[in-house]
């Protein structure tokens, strides 16, 4: 899971483009980076690229004064080997193509070795999106976009088309999986693009401000929020190609749309509470997740004394459960000088100990208390364990856990770094699944949100949500894919042993 961010106005860009990185950081701090772009001068600024976040990427140097197109990334990664190496954005000299990514590409391996053996490109990461992005650049060739006469007859004649054969399965050059994209084209202007399932978010907007003009492009809302002054707020759809040339004309067209796949996870855990996100905001979402779990679950209400929530994500949830409850809420709050970072993202060596270091627990709220204790899912089952274990040995007298996810059962392809079977708590939904990952867990209930209800919180259906990580029911041809996972297990190894 990433953020990315691109920008174009007929101003300078590039502050504005650092501060929408910091607005986007909880979505990756492993590596960030930006490059841009002059329409005037017509060249590329070198890249600004490093590991870590983007407060500490771009803490002396924010881009050129002059450039008016960029594009930024927040890197969560869920592929490759080296953080430094892999950090986007990523750029290739011929068309004059710079791009990031947020998402996974499912035919990594194979799509890798059909371009590899044109002999024309060579790699320089172990990132998934390089190949999207040389397969982009080898369809923009076999179209000869080199021969169109001026920027509309290459975004209509040239672009659009390429594009339509980079996200179609059944051709030669083409990239399987859940993308968001968002990248400059030399000569031409800004380009952002979603995946024929539109499995990974991505909004645009416009901003008309004093005579500033801007457009943006973003993983979510919270970032034209930050930025101020931004309007007209549209969530790209499936398969759906937005362009804006550097006279600030906008293209657009639905280029290869399919059955809309929506990752439900992204509501539920990744976005920002003031996001919008499936026409309302992230905040109220998980609200009603809360009133759905207080539904659902009536019959453990009088077993609670206190509701609490294991901070952030499911904050929103847990005051709506206390509400229609009519419990007291609260006993757990963030530490303000935690990591960004969420545990989730977080190495298995690091995870435990960041419970003590991001969350603090008020023992007086706790003691001789029956806990009602709300997350958002269980992936791996060790941060739900050491706050059970926590709460325990506050004098917690039971611990009922409610999930606002239902039971996570399969690998994500999509963009979420559970790419193994083996590294997940739960491999199916059944009664006796969930008494082993109770048992696991420690707490005296485990209370998981059923499907049904959580897709009707964040307005979804089954016909339009990705079901992979609850249902094992992937949007995209999965066929490859155990050979990326060994590869992504042999970079694991490899970066843990460097």
């Amino acid at each position: 899971m990433c953020g990315v961010i691109g920008i174009i106005g007929n101003e300078p860009v590039c502050k504005d483009l650092v501060r929408g990185l910091h607005a986007l950081q909880h979505r990756g701090i492993q590596s960030s980076g930006m490059i841009s772009y002059s329409s005037v001068e017509q060249q590329f600024s070198p890249p600004i690229r490093g590991t870590g976040s983007s407060t500490e990427v771009f803490r002396s140097d924010q881009g050129s004064s002059r450039d008016n197109v960029a594009i930024g990334h927040n890197r969560y990664a869920t592929s490759g080997d080296d953080a430094s190496r892999d950090a986007q954005p990523i750029y290739i000299q011929r068309p004059g193509l710079a791009i990031a990514h947020n998402g996974q590409i499912a035919n990594y391996t194979s799509l890798r070795r059909k371009l590899e053996m044109l002999g024309s490109y060579s790699f320089f990461t172990n990132c998934d999106v390089e190949t999207l992005l040389f397969a982009l650049a080898q369809n923009l060739i076999l179209k000869k976009s080199h021969q169109a006469t001026d920027t509309s007859s290459f975004v209509r004649e040239k672009l659009f088309p390429a594009l339509k054969i980079t996200m179609d399965s059944q051709e030669e050059y083409s990239a399987t999986g859940s993308y968001s994209i968002v990248a400059i084209i030399a000569n031409h202007g800004l380009l952002a693009f979603k995946d024929p399932h539109g499995v990974r978010p991505l909004s645009f907007a416009r901003k008309d401000q004093g005579g500033i003009v801007q457009y943006a492009f973003a993983s979510e809302t919270t970032a034209f929020h930050f930025l101020k002054g931004f309007q007209d707020f549209q969530e790209l759809s499936p398969g759906e190609a937005i362009f804006v040339d550097f006279n600030l004309q906008v293209y657009s067209d639905k280029i290869y749309p399919q059955q809309e796949k929506f990752c439900p996870f992204e509501i539920v855990y990744f976005a920002q509470v003031d996001s919008e996100l499936r026409g309302q905001k992230v905040y109220d979402a998980r609200y009603k997740l809360g009133r759905s779990i207080a539904s659902a679950f009536s019959h453990l209400k009088d077993r609670v004394d206190a509701v609490m929530p294991v901070p952030k994500s499911p904050i929103p949830a847990a005051i709506a459960l206390a509400k229609e409850w009519r419990k007291p809420y609260g006993g757990i709050v963030p530490r303000p000088s935690h990591s960004p970072i969420r545990a989730f993202q977080q190495e298995a060596r690091r995870r435990k100990q960041s419970i003590d270091d991001k969350l603090i627990f008020i023992r007086s709220h706790i003691n001789r208390k029956k806990i009602g204790l709300v997350d958002d899912s269980v992936v791996r089952g060790e941060t739900s364990k050491e706050v059970v274990s926590k709460l325990y040995d506050l004098g917690a007298e039971e611990v009922h856990l409610f999930l606002t996810f239902p039971p996570y059962i399969g690998i994500c392809a999509g963009g979420i770094d559970t790419p193994l079977q083996e590294e997940l708590l739960l491999n199916g939904n059944g009664k006796e699944d969930i008494e082993q990952a109770r048992k696991f867990i420690g707490s005296t209930t485990l209370n998981f949100l059923p499907s049904k209800q959580m897709l009707r919180a964040v307005n979804l259906t089954p016909e339009t949500a990705c079901l992979g990580c609850t249902q094992k029911k992937y949007p995209f041809d999965m066929s490859g894919y155990s050979e990326f996972q060994a590869l992504r297990k042999k970079h694991r190894v490899k970066a843990c042993d460097g």
